[in-house]
C-alpha cells in the first residue's frame, strides 16, 4: 500500500517553444531540445539522466534520450519497433491510427531493470517494456488489458507495484507481482477526484500525463493540465 500518499498533485503546464538548441557552455535557453517532446518522463541512474516521450502513431515508438547535464540530450534508443500488428497501425483496410497509437509513457529504474510503460487506445492495452540496458536492449514486453490512460508506474517500499492513471479524476491500481495485469484483490481506488482544480474551472485538457515519485518518505506527483486561453 502507498505510504503517505500526498493529497495534492503538482500540475505543470508544459510549453513547447521553438528556438535554437542549448549550448554546451553558458546559460541554457529554451528549447532545450529542438523538437516536440511531449508527456516526458525522466529518471536519474548514476550520473546519467534518461527521458522518454510520446510518439503516438509513429514507429519505432517511445524514444529514450540521455543527458549528463539536463541541457544536452541525445537519442539512445526506442522502447519498441512496432506496437502491434493491427490494421490501424499498419494502414490497412482503410484504417489509420493518426494521432493515437501510444500516448504518455512512464520511465522507471527498479532493482537493476529499466521499465518503460505506455498505453494505446488503438489496441485497448497497457504495455510494460523492461531491459537491463536501456541504451542497447534487448527489451522484454508485457501487455494486458485494459488501457490505463496516461498512467505512471510506481514501486513502493514494500515491493508492490502500482499505476496511477486517468484524466481529471486520477485512480490508483495495484498490479500483480509479475506485472502481467491488475491484481484483482489489490487496491483500486480514486485518489484525486479533480486533479485539474488548481488550474481553475475552465479547462481545455484535464489533468493527465501523471508521474508519481517517492521522495523523502512522501509520494509526490506531477501532471499536465491546460486551462482554456
Amino acid at each position: 500500500m502507498l505510504n503517505q500518499f500526498s493529497n495534492q498533485l503538482l500540475l505543470l503546464l508544459l510549453l513547447v517553444i521553438c528556438g535554437k538548441p542549448a549550448q554546451t557552455q553558458g546559460r541554457a535557453t529554451n528549447p532545450i531540445i529542438y523538437a516536440d517532446v511531449p508527456d516526458l518522463s525522466m529518471i536519474r541512474v548514476g550520473n546519467a539522466y534518461y527521458m522518454s516521450s510520446t510518439t503516438m502513431h509513429m514507429s519505432p515508438g517511445v524514444p529514450i534520450m540521455k543527458s549528463i547535464d539536463l541541457v544536452n540530450w541525445r537519442l539512445v534508443n526506442y522502447a519498441y519497433d512496432t506496437l502491434a500488428d493491427v490494421d490501424a497501425l499498419n494502414l490497412q483496410n482503410g484504417k489509420n491510427a493518426y494521432g493515437v497509437g501510444s500516448w504518455a509513457s512512464s520511465l522507471r529504474y527498479h532493482k537493476g531493470l529499466f521499465y518503460v510503460t505506455t498505453f494505446a487506445s488503438t489496441t485497448g492495452k497497457t504495455y510494460i517494456y523492461t531491459t537491463p540496458d536501456i541504451e542497447k536492449g534487448p527489451w522484454k514486453r508485457i501487455q494486458f488489458q485494459p488501457s490505463l490512460h496516461d498512467h505512471t508506474l510506481f514501486f513502493d517500499d514494500d515491493g508492490k507495484a502500482y499505476m496511477l492513471y486517468g484524466n481529471g479524476k486520477l485512480s490508483l491500481v495495484e498490479l500483480k507481482t509479475d506485472l502481467s495485469g491488475i491484481e484483482p484483490a489489490g487496491i483500486h481506488q480514486v485518489v484525486i477526484e479533480n486533479a485539474s482544480l488548481p488550474a481553475g474551472t475552465t479547462i481545455g485538457l484535464g489533468a493527465e500525463g501523471s508521474q508519481l515519485y517517492k521522495l523523502n518518505g512522501y509520494s509526490d506527483g506531477t501532471g499536465i493540465v491546460a486551462p482554456v486561453g
